[in-house]
C-alpha cells in the first residue's frame, strides 16, 4: 500500500464524519507523509498502523473533543456516544477483545439505565402519590371534612416535595449520562493508545 491508497482507505472508514472533518484529518496525514518524503512511505505507514485503527483514533478523539466543548446537551453527549460507539466497531481489536468490550458497555449501560429509570419511577411515584392524597382528600371533604384535610395536607406536602426534586433529579440524569460517555471515551483511548504501543 502507498500513501494514495492509505489516505484513500482512511478516507472510506470515516466517511459518516462530516466532511470538513474528513478534509482536515486528511491533510493532516498527507502533511505527515510530505514530511517524511517519499522514500520513507513504507515506515510512516508501519508507524501509524493500519488505516482502520487511525479512523478509530480520529473518531475517539472527536468524539473527547466534542464532550470537552461548551455547552453540553444532550444531543451532542448522544452524538459523542454514537462516535465512540462507531470507534470501538472500527478499529481493529482482536474478537475477543471486541466482544468483551461490546458486553462490557452493554452491561454497563444496563446497569445505569435501570438506575435511571428506578430514580425516575421513585420521582413519578412520589408525584402520583401526592395528587392521589390531593384528590382522594377533596373527594371526602363532604363526608369527613378532619380526614379529608388530612388527605389534602398530606397530598400537598408530597406533591410539593415531588415538584421540589423534580429538576435537580433531570440535572443528575444528565450528569449521569455526561460521565457514561465521557467513561467509555476514556476507557476506548486506552485501548487504543495501549494497541498503539505493542505496535
Amino acid at each position: 500500500m502507498d500513501k494514495a491508497g492509505y489516505l484513500n482507505s482512511l478516507r472510506s472508514r470515516l466517511h459518516r464524519l462530516p466532511e470538513h472533518e474528513i478534509d482536515a484529518a486528511l491533510i493532516y496525514y498527507e502533511e505527515y507523509f510530505d514530511e517524511a518524503g517519499e522514500e520513507n512511505e513504507q515506515q510512516v505507514i508501519q508507524q501509524l498502523g493500519p488505516p482502520s485503527q487511525v479512523a478509530a483514533q480520529i473518531l475517539a478523539d472527536l468524539a473527547i473533543k466534542d464532550l470537552d466543548a461548551t455547552p453540553k446537551s444532550t444531543k451532542k453527549n448522544m452524538s459523542a456516544f454514537w462516535l465512540i460507539i462507531l470507534a470501538i466497531l472500527s478499529a481493529p481489536l482482536s474478537l475477543p477483545l471486541l466482544a468483551t468490550a461490546i458486553a462490557l458497555i452493554f452491561s454497563a449501560g444496563a446497569v445505569v439505565f435501570s438506575f435511571v429509570i428506578a430514580i425516575v419511577a421513585t420521582v413519578g411515584g412520589i408525584l402520583f402519590g401526592g395528587l392521589v392524597a390531593l384528590v382522594s382528600g377533596f373527594l371526602i371533604l363532604t363526608d369527613h371534612w378532619p380526614t379529608a384535610l388530612l388527605f389534602i395536607g398530606v397530598g400537598l406536602t408530597i406533591t410539593g416535595f415531588g415538584v421540589l426534586i423534580f429538576s435537580p433529579t433531570i440535572r443528575l440524569i444528565k450528569r449521569i449520562g455526561l460521565a457514561c460517555v465521557e467513561g467509555l471515551a476514556r476507557l476506548f483511548q486506552r485501548i487504543t493508545r495501549k494497541r498503539k504501543g505493542r505496535i
